[in-house]
């Protein structure tokens, strides 16, 4: 528990020290980029008479120069002093008509000097998206390097798929912003101003959030014909309509982020003038691509855990409970269980001589006959297993106690070893359920290994998401706090006038 909690803190530690290193570098670049200024606007005439500038105040900024190219009229300024000031920019057509188009803007000066105009640009707005890119992509390196870390330490730790959920999250956000700079540098005809950060990632990720609806449809449609034949053949229980349930939150999720991507002008374009519809189209696109991310990790280490096949080493080999038939037999997925763990000890004792000590473990409920671990003991039995084999533990209700008395039980039976030799542990349950059952094991400070034994197609997808649900409630306050700070972030991005105004 010690490393866990030095491990984590020397994790936050690394996050804190690399934020603000690069607040502090974004800070400066800005500071020192920003002290003048070039505002572009839309000009429709290739050439005009005049040009004039007047200001709401004066002696805030000057202009020192004017140039037209390729439909934009740029204005350079600089600053004079602290302060806000209106400025009307009027421009007066060759020709006798003497007709004229005029544009708005305002430039504050801060005490740093730097210039920003009331549309939230600054001159070192590339190289502050850039270094903003950086910090993201180097967020998701270091990320990822945990990620590894923790897959090598602990084969069943929740904070591996959190790890590599996250990192795919802060990667797709630096790839973005990137992408972005290089686009406006090399293609684009005007500078990128400061609304455009939240405007280009939260319309990029929507972009691939919906890029992901055809197979989230085709999942959404796959869990619930699966919860329909797991209702008809296992009856009507909430458990058993769990997938029903999330593909309808799932569909209405995406709908939703549908309609808000479409009410967007910035569908079309950078602009975009609804605050509203921006801010809200931000955070449901990051929330809905951060929960995409947590899937994808968390379905890939579920999978792969099913298929993990343990050393033949072992000294106990616990069964995991789930029901029992009201005659005290073994439902088929209980027996699953049952069978993949025999299969495994006489692997083991074929190849190495080495015996197991069965613990079929779980608890008699209120419409069961007997105790489960007792249930799975009379199965054992019935397949050739010796009794002086089968330590059974009879108390437990859930998961998490069934690896808590397993756990009491095995040191009872070690009480006169040596104890700095510890035993060899496996766990049997079903394929989808190794993951998290690995991670209660781990709760008890018992280092177990886990097998899973198949089931039917039709329990997968319910099961999965169960899975998924399962662990996500498990870290459920450190998902609250990344959660806040995206919904934060989202909100500040959209409404940068505010995040400037701290400038006095």
């Amino acid at each position: 528990m010690n490393a866990t909690i030095t491990s984590t803190g020397r994790k936050a530690l690394t996050i804190i020290i690399l934020t603000l290193a690069f607040a502090v570098a974004t800070f400066f670049t800005a500071v020192l980029q920003s002290k003048e200024i070039t505002l572009y606007f839309w000009a429709p005439q290739d050439e005009y008479q005049s040009i004039t500038v007047t200001y709401g105040t004066e002696g805030i900024v000057e202009d020192t120069y004017q140039e037209m190219e390729d439909g934009l009229l740029f204005i350079h300024f600089r600053p004079l002093k602290p302060g806000t000031t209106s400025l009307t920019v009027k421009c007066i057509h060759k020709g006798a008509s003497q007709s004229s188009d005029q544009f708005w803007d305002s430039l504050t000066v801060t005490s740093f000097s730097m210039v920003y105009s009331g549309r939230y640009s600054f001159q070192g707005m590339h190289a502050a998206f850039a270094l903003i890119a950086v910090y993201f992509l180097c967020l998701s390196i270091f990320l990822f390097f945990w990620h590894r870390q923790s897959k090598k330490a602990f084969h069943f730790s929740y904070r591996t798929i959190l790890d590599l959920g996250l990192s795919l999250y802060f990667f797709s956000q630096g790839l973005i912003l990137i992408g972005a700079v290089i686009y406006s540098l090399f293609f684009r005809g005007e500078p990128l101003r400061g609304e455009h950060f939240f405007l280009i990632t939260s319309f990029t990720l929507s972009i691939i959030s919906l890029l992901a609806v055809p197979l989230l449809v085709i999942f959404s449609i796959v869990m619930i014909v699966s919860n329909v034949v797991l209702l008809r053949r296992e009856g009507v229980r909430l458990t058993n309509s769990l997938g029903i349930l999330i593909s309808i939150l799932l569909m209405s999720a995406i709908l939703v982020l549908m309609l808000t991507v479409y009410r967007s002008s910035a569908i079309i374009s950078l602009e975009t003038t609804d605050t509203y519809i921006r801010v809200m189209r931000g955070i449901l696109s990051c929330l809905f691509y951060y929960f995409i991310c947590n899937l994808f990790s968390t379905l890939l280490y579920c999978q792969r855990a099913g298929k993990h096949h343990p050393e033949y080493n072992k000294d106990y080999l616990i069964i995991l409970g789930c029901g029992i038939r009201e005659d005290g037999t073994l439902f088929p997925l209980l027996q699953g269980r049952a069978d993949r763990a025999i299969r495994f000890a006489r692997e083991q004792l074929e190849e190495t001589g080495k015996k197991v000590i069965f613990i079929p473990s779980g608890g008699q409920g209120p419409d069961e006959c007997m105790p489960e671990g007792e249930a799975i003991r009379n199965y054992l039995l019935s397949q050739g297993i010796p009794g002086d084999q089968i330590m059974p533990e009879t108390r437990s209700v859930n998961t998490a106690q069934n690896m808590l008395f397993s756990r009491d039980l095995i040191e009872d039976a070690l009480a006169d070893s040596d104890p700095d030799v510890p035993p060899e542990v496996a766990f049997s349950t079903t394929n989808f359920h190794v993951f998290r059952s690995g991670i209660l094991a781990a709760d008890t400070g018992m280092n177990a290994d886990g097998m899973g034994a198949p089931t039917k197609w039709y329990f997968w997808p319910n099961a999965l998401i169960r899975e998924f649900i399962g662990l996500l409630a498990r870290e459920w306050k450190l998902h609250l706090i990344l959660l806040v700070v995206i919904v934060v972030s989202a909100l500040i991005s959209g409404n940068l006038e505010y995040f400037f105004k701290i400038f006095p």
